[in-house]
């Protein structure tokens, strides 16, 4: 049993340009009729310098049924028009980029036989919505806050105004000179008695 952990699209005889050097290939020795034709296999890959690890196929499930339905689950939500070509891109951005040209390489009978043959994928995909739903919830409350806090800010700005605008009436009032009534002027010009 064997389980090359890369692309269908790597050669082992590097005729791709892409390396396999360092790249998981997993195997198990199960019902081996002739040892020299499946030593000659194996070296194959190990001289392309895979890194051979040897393992039950069960535990080899256990651990990787999971991680490769997400990551190509992952790679087909994010297809390349999801992801352009930019002239300058992050790290981030192009290990995006490289997973979906990797899964988008791979067949959907592939994709589907991780989803039919592993048991938590459905899941797994419940989970990817479920975080993706809560992804746009804390965004959606994360505007929501900030809408609220700039209306807060406008209101306060606009209550400032007015209490500024009701001092300066009131300055004008109590700075302005008292008006002269009738009274005051004719009693000006006449000496009190």
């Amino acid at each position: 049993c064997t389980n090359p952990m890369f692309s269908p699209g790597m050669n082992v005889d590097g005729q791709s340009g892409k390396s396999l050097d360092g790249l998981p290939f997993v195997y198990e020795k199960v019902r081996i009729r002739d040892t020299s034709r499946a030593d000659s296999f194996l070296s194959t890959f190990e001289r392309a310098r895979a890194q051979m690890v040897e393992m039950a196929s069960e535990d080899h499930d256990a651990y990787v049924a999971d991680a490769e339905f997400v990551t190509h689950l992952t790679g087909r939500l994010l297809d390349r028009n999801l992801l352009p070509v930019t002239p300058v891109s992050s790290r981030e951005y192009a290990a995006l980029c490289d997973l979906a040209d990797l899964t988008g390489n791979d067949t959907f009978d592939l994709f589907y036989g991780m989803f039919k043959f592993n048991d938590r994928a459905k899941m797994l995909l419940d989970k990817m919505r479920d975080n993706l739903a809560s992804v746009e919830r804390k965004l959606a409350a994360k505007e929501a806050y900030l809408a609220a806090s700039a209306e807060m800010k406008n209101s306060e700005r606009q209550k400032l105004l007015a209490e500024c605008k009701m001092l300066l009436r009131e300055m004008a009032r109590s700075s302005a000179p008292a008006p002269v009534t009738e009274s005051k002027k004719d009693g000006e010009d006449k000496p009190s008695s």
